[in-house]
């Protein structure tokens, strides 16, 4: 979903920024793309006011201070509400034809008029056997679309793509990690609010949903039961292992919530592709939490490892390496968002 189709591609050496505007933080990526390596160029964060979150514009430009950004450039996304996404099954037939059809689909399996949405949608699967394909479609009201628009005019940036948080995580894995190819990965990006639930399979996305449980429900059960301010209950979250028993009691709805919804995303897709989901990799500030890569390894009987959306990267010197490494989970949008300029 893109404002601005004919700008979406950086030509050569020409950056391109990711903005991801959180509930919390607004995290800023500057990549360029030079002899086919992606490289590194500027990075912030700025924290949003929590007393006040709608107005992100004070920590949109303090993230894109701390980059030192060359261009107003930007891609960003919307938040999920309002956002439809829908798996289809559909006759084998021509792109044209396929086009065509979409345009009908889009009016049976979205709530409101075709002229109020932006929608796109991927090809997940052909079978010359059984004559069908398999789809995903994604939608978008347009007026999320122009919310977002408005608010980067704002702080004075030019809207080049806005699109969704969950359809960029496979960018991040295709550019860091291109040797993984012939087996199905799953990507949960935890963030405050919301857990993005990826499925990739040989760079293309099978499955995707984003889920209401994120990082702020861990932290309000511990707020409420011990009586503290949310920033005392963030602190008493990530210095919390699982020998703290008290925590962890309180905490297990939460964590159990989380993992049905994981359950549900990889049996869908195993019932449907036949496949299994092979490895599981965690990004999201919330993946920062010391204990959780062994909790999900536990329950989930699958390797859990954090992803790192610079592995893959040339990091320009300048850049600070321990800020990046202190934040680099909380990254993985914002470089997907830039990466998005280079598909």
């Amino acid at each position: 979903m893109a404002t601005n189709p004919a700008k979406k591609s950086s030509g050569k050496g020409e950056p391109a920024v990711g903005l991801d505007i959180g509930n919390y933080s607004v995290k800023v990526c500057q990549i360029v793309k030079a002899d086919n390596k992606f490289k590194l160029t500027g990075f912030g964060y700025g924290p949003v006011d929590v007393l006040n979150p709608k107005v992100a514009t004070d920590a949109i430009k303090e993230a894109c201070q701390d980059a030192h950004l060359s261009t107003k450039k930007v891609n960003a996304a919307v938040f999920s509400e309002g956002i439809i996404v829908r798996y289809l099954l559909l006759p084998l037939m021509s792109d044209g034809e396929l086009k065509k059809a979409m345009a009908f689909e889009i009016e049976r399996y979205v709530p409101f008029g075709k002229e109020e949405v932006v929608f796109d949608y991927q090809i997940l699967k052909v079978d010359e056997e059984k004559k069908n394909i398999k789809m995903l479609m994604v939608a978008a009201k347009k007026e999320l679309i122009d919310f977002r628009v408005k608010l980067l005019q704002e702080v004075g940036f030019e809207p080049q793509v806005v699109t969704i948080d969950s359809l960029v995580l496979k960018n991040v894995f295709e550019v860091n990690y291109p040797d993984k190819k012939n087996i199905t990965v799953g990507i949960l990006n935890i963030g405050s609010k919301v857990t993005n639930i990826n499925i990739v399979r040989d760079h293309h996305c099978y499955f995707m949903r984003d889920v209401q449980i994120g990082g702020e429900n861990i932290t309000n059960l511990i707020k409420e039961k011990f009586d503290l301010d949310f920033t005392q209950a963030e602190q008493r979250k990530f210095a919390s292992t699982p020998k703290d028993e008290g925590v962890f009691k309180i905490i297990e709805p939460v964590l159990g919530n989380l993992l049905n919804e994981i359950y549900l995303s990889f049996d869908y897709y195993e019932s449907e592709f036949g496949l299994v989901v092979d490895e599981v990799y965690l990004s999201g500030g919330t993946a920062n939490l010391s204990w959780l890569a062994d909790f999900l390894k536990e329950n989930l009987g699958r390797p859990i490892i954090t992803l790192n959306p610079t592995k893959n990267l040339v990091i320009d010197t300048s850049l600070d390496s321990t800020k990046l490494s202190n934040i680099a989970t909380s990254l993985t949008v914002a470089c997907g968002l830039a990466l998005e300029s280079f598909n």
